[in-house]
């Protein structure tokens, strides 16, 4: 199942990889856990996180938070603050709530 990161539409439908309204790269909805991971947050904003992708390919990974910390956005991955976390195959790319136009705009302009 997809989402689409601005008008929040999911597309259950396979080989939709952009939404037609807003187009933008739509994203894996993330399921919620049913236990809460232990979590890390000393080194976070008081504001909170959001997701902003969440993906398994390493390369993707890594150009994101180059990207978003070049941008002078700070990035968190799921799997360096969730530490109980059982093994999933994709991680989330986490910044602070209050970023979140910001981040889309840099992830927006790189990658269209």
């Amino acid at each position: 199942m997809r989402i689409c990161p601005e008008c929040e539409t999911v597309y259950e439908e396979p080989g939709i990889d952009v939404c037609p309204n807003c187009d933008v790269p739509l994203m894996d909805k993330v399921e919620e856990p049913d236990v809460a991971p232990t979590v890390d947050d000393s080194n976070l904003p008081s504001d909170g996180l959001i997701v902003i992708e969440s993906t398994d390919d390493e390369d993707r990974i890594g150009l994101l938070r180059e990207l978003l910390e070049d941008g002078g956005i700070p990035c968190f991955l799921s799997d360096e603050l969730f530490t109980e976390e059982p093994t999933a195959l994709e991680k989330m790319v986490m910044i602070p709530r209050e970023m979140e136009s910001d981040a889309r705009k840099l992830i927006r302009n790189y990658f269209s």
